[in-house]
């Protein structure tokens, strides 16, 4: 299968580009827009993305025929081998031919496991569980496919269960209405950033390397600076990465917000303190690795600093459901008070968001889900959320 990007100012023109190249039989994997140039995503150009992909036929060569026949066996005289014109015998070369081709067989032999791994899933889903009706198994096939844990999974059911009457499991929309007002309920209301007047706020952002800490800063800082007019100043810890420290740097020029960067944990509780006339300071820490106790325990020294500032633990809607609850683990020695969730765009299972939740017992506060400043970043809806958990995936 032969798989291709293809990126237009217009979506008109971006169809355009996969017809000509790819022809009418192509189809389309993922579409998204997004914003190229500038800083941040800011006073980028709108683009078209399109993903498409279109199956590589190969035809069968022709067998060789010899010119002259081999004799026909005797039991006097053994008949000569039959060596066919045409076909090279070098063997160094054909190893060599073979070792060109390996990515391309190593990339066939994935895409060959994972068709099995999902047709095994598949047919996992299919085996009834429990005493379900036939009705509710069909959202248990729906959750579980979304990567919902198999034991709230069972729960958020038996909720739906109690809720309902005999007769209603004939109506699926009554099924549905009662699901979601459960996951809803389960989600808990959003708790953002709010900002008193007279009253500093300082918030911490924590999380794992790569789920994009620093770009979530940016979206807070711009849209309480820019758009709620509050005075804003931004903190780092996050010396391991020179980049981000500059990257950051420079995206407070752009909107005027004062960024400090802090080696120690002295230098983060002074740096709060100078920063007293502000109406929210936005603190930014190293990606650290959930397997790394050393790492984890430079983090906590960080925070008891500025006790009572908020955390907020910042995590990937990507990353794998086991993973997502050992992370989750090895933040328990810090007090997380709320969640943010990152990538939205980049996945198309979000039961991770409910299975967080549900194991931090904390609110959801905001999801991003692009890399547009400031625009790609949301207050928490349990609504929207719902309807994305709930998907249909089968």
């Amino acid at each position: 299968m032969k798989v291709k990007r293809f990126v237009a100012p217009t979506m008109q023109d971006a169809m355009i580009q996969v017809k000509l190249e790819m022809g009418k039989d192509a189809v389309i994997i993922h579409t998204r827009k997004f914003k190229e140039g500038g800083f941040f995503g800011l006073f980028g150009k709108p683009m078209i993305e399109i993903t498409a992909a279109i199956e590589e036929t190969q035809t069968a060569p022709k067998p060789v025929r010899a010119s002259n026949p081999a004799p026909a066996a005797n039991p006097v005289n053994k008949p000569k081998p039959f060596i066919p014109t045409g076909i090279d015998y070098n063997l160094e070369g054909a190893l060599d031919r073979i070792e060109e081709k390996k990515p391309e067989i190593q990339h066939e032999l994935s895409d060959l496991k994972n068709m099995i791994h999902q047709m095994m899933n598949q047919m996992d889903l299919q085996r009834p569980v429990g005493d379900y009706p036939p009705a509710l198994q069909r959202y248990y096939q729906l959750l579980y496919t979304n990567e919902v844990e198999d034991k709230l999974i069972r729960k958020l059911l038996k909720k739906v269960e109690d809720s309902l009457e005999p007769q209603d499991f004939l109506d699926d929309k009554k099924i549905q209405h009662s699901l979601e007002d459960a996951i809803k309920k389960a989600m808990k209301s959003p708790k953002p950033i709010i900002c008193k007047d007279s009253t500093r706020q300082t918030v911490v952002l924590v999380g794992p390397t790569g789920v994009g800490k620093t770009t979530t800063i940016a979206k807070l800082a711009a849209t309480f600076s820019i758009v709620d007019k509050k005075k804003v100043a931004l903190i780092t810890a996050d010396t391991y990465r020179i980049a981000a420290v500059e990257q950051l740097k420079t995206f407070g020029e752009i909107i005027g917000v004062p960024v400090d960067v802090v080696y120690t944990p002295q230098e983060l509780s002074s740096a709060v303190q100078n920063h007293g006339d502000k109406d929210l300071v936005i603190i930014d820490t190293a990606g650290r690795s959930h397997k790394n106790e050393v790492q984890m325990a430079e983090l906590k020294n960080f925070i008891e600093v500025v006790h009572p500032a908020e955390i907020f633990l910042v995590l990937s809607a990507t990353t794998k459901a086991r993973d997502m609850l050992e992370i989750i683990d090895s933040y328990g020695d810090v007090q997380i008070g709320r969640l943010i969730f990152t990538k939205l765009d980049e996945t198309a299972s979000c039961g991770v968001i409910l299975n967080a939740i549900n194991k931090t017992k904390k609110n959801l506060s905001y999801i991003t889900t692009g890399q547009s400043v400031p625009d790609d970043i949301e207050v928490a809806n349990p609504e929207k959320i719902t309807r994305m958990i709930l998907r249909e995936r089968l």
